[in-house]
């Protein structure tokens, strides 16, 4: 699979995901697992980064293939948070030939982190770390769940990606966009338990943030993902495994 064109425009697939292919009304649906858990391939100019590996790993590898990625050709592998659902896939990637630096939290359990260091090249993250040339994560952020998400330059303005948003999206968004403009937050937003009021006040806080397009996706929950969508419109992305999202030019 060719790297993103050049300059900043960048292209997202949704490797692994619990909600399913959304179909676009032009092209064909991939036959493609779904599970419980996140993982997106980032591709730049530059780099291709993998944020999260999902939970089930033969499955991971098996959606990779269908979308035309090569798993061994990741540069970076960017994980948000200890949960299963986005650390299960890591040894099925490895197992398939990929050899990435891996950017880890430093809060990891000492076993994961010296484990996959016996692998493969491990950065332990505590504060905004860059990753390759476009991109960086946020650092640690949250106490109870510690999380790190991550951020990628564009043309149209940073795009965030969240794991589970455990520490609140809102609060990520605002630590990762540093006063710009997001072009676009996607990832898990960790809204599925949330009451309306909650729902409502998140997004009225990511419009105050001034975020272009959300394609909340994994952990978010129906009633909020309903809700992003009769308040963004056309500027809400339907997503599931399978999505490819370009951003920038």
């Amino acid at each position: 699979m060719a790297h993103a064109e050049a300059g900043s425009r960048i292209r997202i697939t949704i490797v692994s995901d619990n909600n399913g292919p959304v179909p676009d009304g032009e092209h064909p649906v991939p036959r493609l697992g779904t599970a419980w858990g996140f993982a997106c391939v980032v591709e730049t100019a530059d780099d291709r980064i993998l944020f999260d590996t999902g939970s089930d790993g033969g499955m991971l590898i098996a959606n990779m293939h269908a979308l035309g990625i090569d798993p061994s050709g990741m540069d970076a592998l960017v994980i948000s948070h200890e949960h299963w659902g986005h650390v299960g896939g890591i040894d099925a990637l490895l197992d398939a030939g990929a050899r990435p630096v891996a950017y880890v939290p430093r809060s990891f359990a000492d076993e994961f982190r010296y484990g996959l260091a016996a692998r493969i090249t491990v950065v332990g993250v505590t504060g905004p770390t860059k990753v390759g040339l476009r991109a960086g994560t946020t650092g640690e952020l949250g106490t109870s769940i510690v999380e790190q998400a991550l951020v990628v330059r564009s043309a149209a303005g940073p795009v965030v990606i969240t794991g589970c948003a455990h520490p609140g999206i809102v609060r990520i968004v605002r630590s990762a966009a540093s006063g710009n403009r997001p072009a676009l937050v996607m990832g898990g937003f960790h809204l599925k338990d949330a009451t309306e009021h909650e729902i409502a006040a998140t997004v009225e806080e990511l419009r105050t943030l001034g975020v272009v397009r959300v394609a909340p996706t994994h952990c978010t929950g129906d009633a909020a993902r309903t809700r992003f969508a009769l308040e963004f419109g056309d500027d809400y992305v339907p997503v599931g495994v399978g999505t490819v999202i370009e951003v920038g030019g």
